[in-house]
């Protein structure tokens, strides 16, 4: 019932206690609260210390939950550095538990700092047992450290949220072979004289029960469960595929492939993205050239990646660094980068008749492009004045809504009627 080393209950004990509890105190006109709390960077912290400090480290967070709730509530430690708190009635914020642990942990002669991610769940709103209140309060923490946040609480909103995360996990691994997923294709236009150069392939789905959904809800589930490695083969033979029978028809466009960064890591599961290329090209007789990959902007950061996306430019293709400035903008790396484009991030283009900085970043971005040997494709073009401003400020390649919104490919096929 009880944890040998802090005191506190035992994750059983806990249970079995909050079970006889929270019908007395939700009697009593109360509303009781679990408290699910992890401390953050404990392996890290440990790694530090000798045996008998990290059990110390432990003993004193029980004194500051005590400092921070009182002696006299049901507290737990489950496991390593994770504990739970039952009170009597719920509280908004956690201040009295971050006050308590402010002060660092003295051990030894060295001082240790800590910091928590918290989960707070509702009886009997969250669940109406202590068990289901527990996991309640684990999700509600695992929410607040996927967000950042200190802080989480289990609502019905998160519950609906986590269903639909969880329905559309179910549905990837399901549709990885393509299933339900189709493409489409955007149009890439040269700017100056308004032809078509090349599309970027561009994923939808269609899930069964929740039908269609955007490639912004469902590729960070994929990344996140490795669901986009096999995705991302399929989008790969299937793009070239369609390449490869347009150029059948008369049609020879580039391609734009986008390629998760969880596809390039060294760690990753299936067939190497670039023996994928190089076996598609070879046996569809496609140009190494005309086909190009975009990585995100954080990967000129990552050595080891950069360093498969470096083969895949040694290899012929193409490598493009989307939304260019949105995030690291880390201009020092571009000078070793094998990037040959840079896709100018839609939010420049969204303020430039607004705001004379944001055309300003513009124009220096494609006259860095310029010097660095690259190509510079803006993204996000809706109307003919923002395409005047880009045009103005040297850049090369357009995409958006004012030219085409992205096609199936027969509607491709069309397009060489009006170029």
């Amino acid at each position: 019932m009880h944890d040998p080393l802090t005191g506190l209950l035992n994750k059983r004990g806990f249970t079995l206690a909050g079970d006889r509890a929270l019908p007395v105190m939700a009697a009593a006109g109360g509303h009781p609260q679990v408290i699910f709390i992890e401390i953050n960077n404990y392996e890290g912290i440990v790694s530090r210390m000798e045996y008998e400090g990290a059990q110390e480290l432990l003993r004193a967070m029980r004194r500051r939950l005590e400092l921070a709730f009182g002696s006299d509530v049901l507290m737990a430690r489950f496991d390593s550095e994770r504990f739970a708190v039952l009170l009597p009635e719920a509280v908004e914020g956690l201040g009295a538990l971050q006050r308590a642990l402010e002060a660092p942990v003295v051990i030894g002669d060295a001082a240790y700092r800590l910091s928590i991610t918290c989960g707070m769940a509702c009886y009997p709103d969250a669940a109406d047992s202590m068990h289901m209140l527990i996991i309640a309060a684990r999700i509600a923490r695992r929410d607040a450290a996927n967000a950042g946040r200190p802080v989480g609480t289990f609502t019905s909103d998160l519950c609906h949220r986590l269903a639909r995360s969880r329905s559309i996990e179910d549905g990837l691994w399901e549709s990885r072979a393509g299933a339900g997923i189709s493409l489409v294709y955007q149009p890439k236009i040269e700017i100056l004289s308004g032809r078509v150069t090349g599309v970027e392939a561009l994923m939808r789905w269609r899930h069964t029960a929740l039908g269609c959904i955007s490639p912004s809800e469902f590729v960070p589930v994929a990344e996140r469960t490795g669901a986009i490695i096999p995705l991302g083969e399929w989008l790969i033979r299937e793009s070239l595929h369609q390449q490869a029978e347009w150029r059948r028809q008369g049609l020879d466009l580039g391609m734009s492939v986008n390629i998760s960064p969880v596809q390039l890591a060294p760690q990753a599961s299936g067939t190497p993205v670039l023996d994928i290329l190089i076996d598609e090209c070879n046996r569809l007789g496609l140009d190494r050239a005309h086909v190009e990959l975009e990585i995100t902007e954080g990967l000129l950061t990552d050595a080891e990646t950069m360093a498969e996306v470096r083969r895949l430019a040694d290899a012929g293709f193409g490598i493009a660094i989307d939304d260019f400035g949105r995030d690291h903008s880390a201009l020092s790396l571009l000078v070793d980068s094998p990037a040959t484009t840079l896709k100018i991030d839609k939010g420049f283009v969204d303020n430039i008749l607004r705001n004379e900085r944001q055309a300003a970043i513009i124009r220096f971005i494609a006259e860095l492009a310029r010097e660095l040997g690259m190509r510079t494709v803006v993204e996000g073009i809706e109307h003919i004045r923002q395409l005047v401003a880009v045009a103005g400020a040297g850049c090369d390649y357009g995409q958006g809504y004012f030219y085409y919104r992205p096609m199936a490919p027969a509607q491709i096929m069309d397009l060489r009627h009006r170029h």
